[in-house]
């Protein structure tokens, strides 16, 4: 079954559009960040962005990459994994006034390839594990993630940036 997201690791979703697109789903999931991975207007993901009477609107961040393989992924993958990251430690007040982490939605436009990259990118850079084994854990939970040849390369790029800032 296909479903609009799947939870890869506690609190970090990989999806589609159709997730995107549905406030009350994300909400019922706890969502409280969207990164949006695709180029072009956001009008699409209007209503979910949009304040309602009950909750305030999700964090939102877009970065703009076409799913080809030149398009240049390595240049935005820090500013993504940081999103994420930082939505999974400071997610937001419950009711109490207390903290509690927050839980993000990775989405392209089918939850394949680029927004699948963006997963794939932070857990090598916070698990210290391989693109080949991140790869894998993400796919085990979404059967069609799959990042185009080009951005798998670039990820092999991020494996090796990764290593060497660890080694300093």
């Amino acid at each position: 079954m296909n479903e609009p997201m799947n939870e890869i690791i506690p609190g970090l979703y990989l999806g589609d559009i159709f997730a995107a697109r549905n406030p009350g789903y994300l909400q019922n999931h706890g969502i409280s960040h969207i990164l949006t991975i695709a180029r072009g207007s956001l009008g699409l993901l209007s209503s979910t962005l949009e304040q309602n009477d009950t909750d305030a609107a999700f964090k939102h961040k877009q970065i703009e990459l076409d799913d080809l393989p030149d398009e240049k992924l390595l240049d935005q993958l820090e500013s993504g994994v940081r999103f994420i990251d930082n939505a999974l430690a400071n997610g937001g007040s419950q009711d109490n006034g207390e903290r509690q982490e927050g839980k993000i939605l990775v989405h392209c436009l089918q939850g394949m390839s680029r927004s699948t990259s963006f997963v794939v990118a932070y857990l090598v850079w916070k698990n210290t594990v391989t693109v080949g084994n991140a790869l894998e854990v993400v796919q085990e939970k979404r059967k069609k993630a799959r990042p185009n040849a080009g951005f798998y390369r670039q990820l092999l790029e991020w494996e090796a940036r990764c290593i060497q800032e660890r080694g300093r």
